[in-house]
């Protein structure tokens, strides 16, 4: 017996969604080269007060990159996985801990936790969830923010 998650149909679209998955971080990755450099080219004076890690600017980039690339993909897991214990929490089989959901609000996931909580109607009724979501958007905001300044990019806006 063959089973789903083996089926032809599904290793094919997992194989498309991969490809499409690659060609769009190749496309973000590029848009972020390039809006760099059009950064670069703008003739901003910095203030003298500035803080910059680092005076690479490509140093700069690579960890800006790295920050972005974390937090959107920390996101959407958080998203994910609050989905899916909503849909297991429906289909009555076994649930991710909360633990474990709590786990990705505190690593950054705090947004796309949120969102989901809000559009799945998810833990929702439970406090300590809602206030979590949303002191740690803040707080994560908040911390984004001052690494970015740290970094220098504040300085082009």
């Amino acid at each position: 017996m063959l089973s789903l998650e083996n089926s032809p149909g599904i290793v094919s679209a997992k194989a498309d969604l991969k490809e499409i998955f690659i060609a769009i971080l190749d496309t973000v990755k590029e848009a972020f080269i390039s809006f760099y450099e059009w950064l670069k080219a703008v003739p901003v004076p910095a203030p003298p007060t500035v803080l910059k890690l680092f005076s690479n600017n490509k140093a700069n980039l690579i960890l800006f990159t790295v920050l972005v690339v974390y937090v959107f993909f920390i996101n959407i897991r958080g998203y994910l996985m609050f989905a899916a214990d909503k849909r297991y929490a429906e289909r009555k089989v076994e649930r991710i801990p909360e633990r474990t959901l709590l786990k990705y609000i505190w690593l950054g996931g705090a947004l796309g936790s949120g969102i989901s909580m809000i559009i799945h109607h998810h833990k929702t009724q439970r406090m300590s969830f809602v206030i979590s979501a949303a002191v740690l958007v803040a707080v994560q905001l908040v911390l984004f923010s001052f690494i970015l300044g740290f970094l220098g990019f504040w300085t082009f806006f």
